[in-house]
């Protein structure tokens, strides 16, 4: 990635409208696409005119088809105690949700994970991946919450249970995780999520950042691997538009770090 715009993808939702409508406006201007899979019983009633087969022939801003990942709901119904089997419950209505855009083919699965304390999250968290695992081989990347830095869980938790991990840039500023910043976490990210916090998860432009957040933004570029999808995770394309040249510009200078380059050359 050292001499190319970040792989970048952008939600489902920029403009009023349905997923595909959007899709066909997003078309030759990003490379992947984030399906906003937020709200589980929406979502259960989609349709193939929600999601149309036709869409997977889209082009990304390379030529090549469009991608797309999909973020699981919001709403899942984690159960408050160690029980596995509402874990595989709620997995399975996750995997219910992901076959209503199977035609897609999203590549990978964002989850938010339960509250509660790090010992019980971890346990819900591995039920909810060996259920996941034994019926999807879609990875599925777990993103740090406002609730959970993930860093609490174990710097190698989620990668020992066959996860991946997606960073949250706006919600480690908005809610003071420095240590997941200070951690091996950012540099071992598959997906990162951009955007500004403002006055906690406003999911702003990349310009409404205040000076020390962009000298924070600017160190984390470095580590970040060169592998990376980026994700401008804002539900306005002005906003997306307004962000992409300082995202561009943050890759490109911390790609001339050897620390970036050498991630680039093993990725």
């Amino acid at each position: 990635m050292s001499e190319r715009a970040p792989r970048l993808a952008v939600p489902s939702f920029v403009l009023p409208g349905t997923v595909a409508e959007n899709a066909r406006f997003l078309a030759g201007r990003v490379d992947e696409i984030a399906l906003c899979l937020f709200e589980t019983r929406a979502c259960l009633a989609y349709t193939a005119a929600d999601a149309p087969p036709a869409l997977a022939g889209l082009p990304g801003r390379d030529g090549a088809p469009l991608r797309w990942h999909a973020h699981l709901p919001l709403d899942l119904p984690w159960p408050q105690t160690r029980d596995a089997a509402a874990c595989r419950d709620a997995a399975l209505i996750a995997l219910r949700v992901l076959d209503r855009v199977e035609c897609l083919a999203p590549g990978r699965a964002v989850l938010h994970p339960p509250k509660g304390s790090p010992d019980l999250c971890r346990y819900l968290l591995a039920a909810f991946i060996d259920a996941w695992r034994r019926r999807s081989s879609v990875p599925l990347l777990i993103e740090n919450t406002p609730w959970s830095d993930v860093l609490s869980l174990g710097e190698d938790f989620l990668f020992e249970r066959g996860a991946a991990f997606c960073l949250d840039v706006a919600h480690a500023m908005g809610y003071g995780q420095i240590r997941l910043l200070q951690s091996s976490l950012p540099a071992r990210a598959a997906m990162i999520h951009w955007s500004a916090p403002g006055a906690g998860d406003a999911h702003a432009a990349l310009d409404a950042w205040t000076p020390e957040q962009l000298r924070a933004a600017r160190a984390l570029a470095v580590r970040l691997p060169g592998a990376a999808t980026h994700v401008l995770e804002m539900f306005s394309w002005q906003r997306i538009e307004a962000s992409l040249p300082l995202l561009e510009n943050l890759i490109a200078g911390a790609s001339a770090t050897p620390r970036l380059a050498a991630h680039a050359t093993r990725a």
